[in-house]
């Protein structure tokens, strides 16, 4: 029979059969208390919800969806970096710099055709088109079939047109081909020897160049009497080029 710290007789000699206190030890250690919880992350740059300081997107997490930004860190925003919003999202890899960030869509973009539509825009250009006599009289050197019956008109209207755009049709109208030409010559007076698509002009580094659209009769540069410029290819205009086409139709370029 043994007696228990707290005075009871238990006929067990290890713990006490009345409390369960240990007999003859140490008392036992009280149990132990479960861990506390670990505290819950407070965000440091307010709750879920809360709109990023670049670019105004609700807060899902640390970084935002849009541009990267970290909430946690909450770095100061700049107004480099309030510009960079409106650009499109860098990769997960390069916000949280695991890897180098792709190059923005804007820089891809600004290449040739960039640099192109800037050299045109920076010295405007203007088309002159009126009829030239002295081009007739080389057309009608020239022969054909139809050379014979070409008739130079007594007024043909002189026009201007502004080089605009990615491209300036020259040609005739055409409702059953639907061709409508930024450059109509269907007249009146008509010029029978442009074709309903003749030429082109078009925008390249620091000006125009002409392309001849496999037209009929051909498209000339400066000289008519010299061979036409080959079809489908780019030629380079000055400030004062004429370009030839038709029977009588002059086309002069200028900047202005």
């Amino acid at each position: 029979m043994a007696t228990c710290p707290k005075g009871h007789d238990s006929a067990t000699l290890d713990y006490c059969e009345v409390c369960g206190a240990r007999i003859g030890g140490a008392p036992a250690a009280a149990p132990a208390a479960p861990p506390a919880a670990a505290p819950a992350e407070t965000p440091a740059a307010g709750d879920a919800g809360t709109p990023c300081p670049v670019c105004g997107t609700p807060k899902t997490g640390r970084f935002c969806e849009e541009d990267g930004y970290d909430f946690l860190l909450a770095p100061p925003v700049t107004a480099q970096s309030t510009a960079e919003s409106s650009a499109p999202a860098v990769s997960s890899a390069a916000a949280s710099g695991s890897g180098p960030a792709a190059p923005s869509a804007a820089a891809s973009a600004a290449g040739p055709a960039s640099a192109t539509a800037s050299g045109a825009a920076s010295a405007p250009w203007q088309v002159v088109v009126r009829a030239d006599a002295a081009y007739f009289e080389v057309v009608k050197e020239m022969g054909g079939e139809d050379a014979g019956s070409l008739a130079m008109p007594r007024f043909v209207a002189e026009r201007r047109f502004d080089l605009t755009g990615q491209q300036i049709v020259i040609g005739r109208r055409s409702r059953s081909r639907g061709v409508n030409p930024d450059i109509d010559l269907v007249g009146p007076p008509e010029d029978p020897g442009v074709s309903h698509v003749h030429a082109l002009l078009v925008p390249q580094e620091g000006g125009w160049a002409v392309v001849d659209m496999e037209s009929s009769n051909g498209t000339y540069l400066n000289d008519p009497r010299s061979n036409p410029i080959d079809p489908n290819v780019p030629v380079a205009l000055k400030d004062g080029d004429i370009v030839y086409l038709g029977a009588w139709t002059a086309l002069t370029v200028h900047t202005v």
